[in-house]
């Protein structure tokens, strides 16, 4: 059987981002969008990678599911969610790819940037708690961005991050936002024809990447200093972003 060489380097890519994702607890489906832009575009890249999200997601939500936290989730989190993609919807039917492409490019870009800055500082940050107002325009925001790239974390992260959630109740109650939001991306693209039998077969392909690289997270958690790891995931963003800048704003 003959291994696509392009699908092969994404495979590696999903592997990288649940490997990510397991050792510093962020970042998988940035990382698979980030780094797999490059080899298959933005559009297809979403739709490979939104189905293979719900195996580490089941697992959290079933290990910690008694530490959801629905009132917060029904009542704030998803209908402010849901509202940010029915707009991205809207939003994405007049805009080019190539726009989209350097978009995700430039927020990357700041997100990462930021992250780094942060990481580099010598002094631990005092996080006030942000106001209502910005706290529901960080959760349409999220829900716009996760409608776009399906990487609405690190929105709903700064919405959330600063309200003294425990680390359990925080890690399965955004599981459960995803859960939902990948579903609605998932039947959404469905609807459209996008899962084809050869894209179907590229995602039992991929499947098998995502236990081994969050094998890998457990191993690297364990033995590599959770810092230094991050400012390196990080600098890699910062050289992808500026790489999909360039591609995606030379097609303008």
């Amino acid at each position: 059987m003959t291994i696509d060489p392009v699908m092969l380097g994404f495979g590696l890519v999903v592997f990288a981002g649940y490997a990510v994702q397991t050792a510093t607890g962020f970042g998988s489906m940035l990382v698979c969008v980030t780094f797999g832009a490059h080899l298959l575009g933005l559009e297809t890249v979403v739709r490979l990678g939104v189905p293979l999200s719900f195996v580490q997601l089941g697992y959290v939500v079933l290990r910690d599911h008694d530490g959801i936290l629905w009132k917060l989730l029904l009542g704030r989190v998803l209908p402010l969610m849901l509202v940010g993609m029915a707009i991205a919807f809207l939003f994405l039917a007049g805009v080019e790819s190539a726009w989209l492409g350097v978009a995700f490019g430039v927020m990357v870009f700041v997100l990462s940037a930021r992250e780094l800055q942060r990481l580099r500082a010598l002094d631990v940050e005092v996080v006030a708690p942000i106001s209502r107002a910005k706290s529901v325009a960080a959760l349409l925001g999220a829900g716009i961005v996760h409608g776009i790239y399906a990487t609405g974390g690190p929105m709903l992260v700064y919405a959330l991050g600063r309200e003294g959630i425990d680390k359990k109740a925080f890690r399965s109650t955004l599981s459960v936002v995803w859960i939902v939001l990948n579903v609605v991306l998932v039947t959404r693209f469905a609807s459209a024809g996008d899962y084809t039998r050869p894209m179907l077969l590229d995602v039992g392909v991929l499947l098998p990447a995502v236990p081994i690289g969050i094998a890998a997270g457990e191993w690297i958690h364990h033995r590599v200093d959770e810092r230094r790891f991050k400012a390196a995931v990080f600098v890699l963003l910062i050289a992808a972003a500026i790489s999909l800048i360039v591609r995606y704003g030379s097609a303008l």
